[in-house]
């Protein structure tokens, strides 16, 4: 039930009333990927748009040369797709097992038309990704190499803990350390250096080579240069 829905506070029908509610009901869809499965291609028509309940999925664009470049990511409660744009501009891959509750693209934009909280919330999040990518010019454009990562254990700390600010919270960096490398305009010794530091400050306590404990976010957060996060681009 969509009343009941783990993730509903995160995603676009937030928006929506329990009558509204009861409207994406009758007609979502579940759609799921596994790791390495191609969720979406660039350029191409997407004829679904829907909110991700779980897993994590990548956005990237390829180059002229060729080359892949990772460019941000899906988590849960981000949307894949955009209403009245019916292609991405970006390959969207799934990272993890990746489940996301779809409608017809038409459909949602009917809905969006006949709802003016869940359109309200549609436009928010635009804004939010909006937003974001103004953050990720200033991470990429202007900080160091370790605000860089700092921001970016911050930011999945924020999306992966409901009141992480409160002690300490457990992060999946859910990347490699190349493909993190990528996302930050970094090479990978660069990367496993300032992580390295960062456990050796005892500011990050690692748990497998993905999965690290972070004392206190706080102190992550003042060196991140942010004041609250450090965005990535979810689109």
């Amino acid at each position: 039930m969509c009343s009941a829905c783990r993730i509903r506070r995160l995603g676009v029908c937030s928006g929506a009333d329990e009558k509204g509610l009861d409207q994406l009901e009758l007609r979502k869809t579940y759609r799921r990927y596994a790791p390495g499965e191609r969720m979406a291609s660039a350029g191409l028509d997407l004829p679904q748009i829907g909110t991700v309940l779980s897993g994590t999925a990548t956005l990237s664009r390829t180059q002229d040369r060729g080359t892949r470049q990772i460019v941000g990511l899906l988590q849960k409660g981000d949307i894949l797709g955009r209403p009245w744009r019916h292609t991405t501009p970006f390959d969207v891959e799934a990272l993890t097992p990746v489940e996301v509750c779809a409608f017809r693209t038409p459909v949602f934009e009917d809905l969006l038309d006949q709802m003016p909280g869940l359109r309200t919330r549609m436009i928010e999040m635009i804004q939010d990704d909006l937003d974001a990518a103004r953050t990720m010019m200033t991470i990429l454009g202007r900080k160091t190499a370790r605000e860089k990562i700092v921001s970016f254990l911050v930011h999945l700390a924020l999306r992966q803990n409901s009141t992480p600010e409160r002690g300490a919270c457990e992060v999946d960096m859910m990347l490699s350390r190349e493909q993190i490398a990528d996302i930050l305009s970094l090479t990978f010794e660069t990367v496993s250096r300032q992580i390295m530091d960062l456990e050796r400050a005892g500011l990050i306590v690692p748990r497998t080579r993905r999965i690290f404990c972070i004392p206190e976010l706080q102190a992550l957060i003042q060196l991140s240069g942010d004041d609250h996060d450090g965005a990535l681009i979810d689109c």
